[in-house]
């Protein structure tokens, strides 16, 4: 609607969203500590199966493969989210500039009230 000196209004929060959700991301795919990060959480049950070992929560080593199956699919899941959330950054960076690029008007309101209600059909 060509109102550009509003936009941080939601650019401001929609800016610590994505650096929360991208941080976090990140942090579930890569970080370190078995705690925290998916990959270092399988590294760590991998390593203790192939040496014969059972970490507790498993009580078997069947459950110990389940756990490193388990925390692939959680990494490959986290990533396909991160994925998603670029995408969706970038493509709104695209229609931006191309609102901006434009110009006339390219949102249109919706008719609310009396005459919204009476032209619409029952």
């Amino acid at each position: 609607m060509k109102r550009e000196r509003f936009a941080w209004v939601t650019l401001v929060p929609t800016a610590w969203l994505l650096v929360c959700t991208l941080t976090a991301g990140f942090e579930k795919l890569f970080h370190p500590n078995p705690a925290i990060g998916f990959l270092a959480h399988a590294a760590k049950f991998g390593a203790a199966a192939d040496a014969g070992q059972v970490l507790a929560p498993a009580k078997t080593l069947a459950e110990m493969q389940q756990v490193v199956f388990n925390d692939r699919v959680d990494a490959v899941l986290t990533a396909l989210f991160i994925a998603v959330v670029l995408a969706m950054v970038f493509y709104g960076i695209v229609w931006i500039r191309r609102a901006l690029a434009t110009p006339r008007v390219t949102a249109h309101e919706a008719a609310v009230g009396a005459a919204a209600t009476a032209a619409s059909p029952a």
